[in-house]
Order: C-alpha cells, then sequence, then structure tokens
C-alpha cells in the first residue's frame, strides 16, 4: 500500500491509501518527483568552471601571450582579464564568468564561450579506481 499523506493550511491531516500497482499513484509520484527536482535544479547554484590559460586563450582564439597581456593591464583597464592567481603563473585560472564578463565589456565579435565538455582522459586506467 502507498500512502498519500497532505496538510491543509487549516492543519488538517488528510492520509490515502491506494496499492501499489495503481497507475494514478505511479504517475502522481512520477510528477511530484520530476518537478522537486527541476525545482531543486533551478534553485542550485550553477558552477563557475575555472580554465587554464591556454584553455582559456584556445576559447577565446587567442594565443595564450595574448591572453596573458590582457592579464598583466593594470586593474582599472577595461581590456584587463581578471583571473585567479595560482601559486605560479602555470596556476593562474580564469573563470568562465570573467569570460562572459571580459567578452561583454570588449563587445567581442566572438561568440559567448561556453563551457566546454570535459576532456577524455588518456593513458592507462588508475589502479586506485574501479572502472
Amino acid at each position: 500500500m502507498t500512502e498519500l499523506t497532505t496538510t491543509t493550511a487549516d492543519g488538517l491531516h488528510i492520509t490515502v491509501r491506494l496499492p501499489d500497482d495503481h497507475t494514478w499513484v505511479r504517475e502522481s509520484l512520477e510528477k511530484a518527483c520530476a518537478a522537486e527536482a527541476r525545482r531543486q535544479l533551478e534553485t542550485a547554484p550553477t558552477p563557475d568552471p575555472a580554465y587554464s590559460v591556454p584553455r582559456t586563450a584556445e576559447l577565446l582564439d587567442l594565443h595564450p601571450e595574448t591572453l596573458r597581456d590582457y592579464m598583466r593591464l593594470p586593474e582599472h583597464h577595461p581590456r584587463r582579464l581578471h583571473y585567479v592567481t595560482g601559486e605560479s603563473s602555470r596556476g593562474d585560472r580564469v573563470m568562465l564568468s570573467q569570460i562572459h564578463d571580459w567578452q561583454r565589456r570588449n563587445r567581442t565579435d566572438a561568440t559567448p564561450a561556453t563551457a566546454p565538455a570535459p576532456r577524455v582522459k588518456r593513458g592507462r586506467p588508475s589502479p586506485f579506481r574501479p572502472s
């Protein structure tokens, strides 16, 4: 048996018992679960991936040194590309939101950068990760 319970605005508790194989129960539960999943996805914060300088240059169709020149501009310069500093220049990362902001400020002709699909790792499989 499946129990559906609700509470009205007046505080009245209502419980309905239906057989598990009833199609209305299954369809209702599927719709309710889908609606809740959709609500949670809409309210969840969106990830802001960070990219290395070579990967950012590839996304913006620039040479990596040209991109680094934009990163070295003074803080108040409109063409400056803001980034997250790493322990060394190899560790510098550019957030996707900063890429979009830079494209908007500079009105580039390029299409807005999108988060690319994760790259497939090459080489031998890790002995520590089950396949």
